[in-house]
């Protein structure tokens, strides 16, 4: 078949270092972080070779390129840990269905199972589900007696919305979390 190729996504091995650094001169900052300006290419590979250490480059859109003396599987595992921190880490979301005619006492319990997720820093979504004849009315002052449970938490949406034969609201925990 004419014209058809394959893309490849090309694969990152990371920053240039040591002899893949093909500019003749760079910045050079030493082991101990030390600037030691404007040098010959060849003689910072020389420099980092004699230490036992990588010539690595961490600024290369830098005029001349920033390359330091380190060793390079530590700064990669620095650079992922990195990565890895800055994620963000998003707990699972907890759902609690209510009906407009439910009991008192199964009220209080998912209402304190609630509570013990929002602690654990977990987002919790409160929903009331409208089942055969109950009117949206039953549905609306369940909601509205349920948010009266919540009201020293923040909600992710200003108002329950509205879905079909379901009304919902989410709240997020306020950061005061006891074991994340």
């Amino acid at each position: 078949m004419a014209g058809h190729y394959k893309s490849y996504k090309k694969k990152d091995y990371g920053p240039r270092r040591n002899k893949y650094i093909k500019v003749p001169e760079v910045q050079l900052i030493d082991a101990d972080g030390e600037n030691k300006g404007v040098v010959n290419t060849d003689e910072a590979r020389k420099i980092a070779s004699d230490q036992g250490l990588d010539l690595v480059e961490v600024a290369p859109n830098a005029k001349p390129p920033v390359c330091r003396v380190i060793d390079f599987s530590k700064y990669q595992y620095e650079q992922n840990k990195k990565k890895r921190k800055s994620r963000n880490r998003t707990k699972e979301m907890k759902e609690f269905r209510f009906s407009p005619v439910i009991e008192q006492h199964d009220i209080d319990v998912r209402v304190r199972r609630a509570h013990e997720y929002l602690g654990k820093g977990h987002n919790v979504r409160i929903s009331v589900w409208r089942k055969g004849r109950q009117t949206s009315e039953q549905a609306k002052e369940m909601m509205n007696a349920l948010l009266t449970y919540f009201s020293d938490y923040n909600t992710i949406e200003a108002a329950p919305r509205y879905e079909g034969r379901k009304i919902f609201i989410t709240f997020k925990a306020d950061g005061k979390a006891k074991n994340k």
